[in-house]
């Protein structure tokens, strides 16, 4: 695993994600979610862009949880690209856990956003450049730099 790709992110877990179960409270997901995808969005086309004008509202979210995240464990999240579309763009996740020296499937899941100019209150096409690196790197599962199904 090459730990500076922007399709991967280690989130930090913090004690006020955790609920009273002691495990990651299933909304924080989504904020681990949104981390992960600006550092691949990041990654991939850069950080120099005017978000007023050419930036993102959330449509869809997807989760599909495997197993719970307890406190003080570390996690992985591996991003790509799954869909790029006229106006929107759908992001997939995977959150690995390593547990014993053992890698087990947290969660999957899911972003659908659409591209939005705020200053003007409407939605936009995607960006000619942010299709051409997403349509460089593909649309598959990464699955090289990941831990086996």
């Amino acid at each position: 695993m090459n730990a500076t790709d922007h399709r991967i992110y280690i989130p930090e877990i913090r004690f006020g994600d955790i609920d009273a179960a002691g495990i990651v409270n299933n909304a924080v997901f989504l904020t681990y979610f949104e981390q992960s995808r600006i550092a691949y969005f990041a990654g991939l086309v850069g950080r120099n862009w005017d978000w007023h004008h050419a930036g993102m509202v959330v449509a869809r979210h997807e989760v599909n949880y495997r197993r719970p995240i307890p406190f003080g464990a570390q996690a992985t999240i591996y991003t790509w690209t799954q869909a790029v579309g006229t106006k929107s763009v759908t992001f997939a996740y995977e959150v690995w856990l390593e547990v014993e020296g053992q890698n087990h499937l947290s969660a999957e899941a899911q972003t659908t956003l659409v591209c939005f100019d705020h200053a003007a209150g409407h939605p936009i096409p995607v960006p000619e450049p942010w299709k051409a690196a997403m349509a460089a790197e593909g649309f598959a599962r990464p699955d090289h730099l990941m831990p086996a199904l």
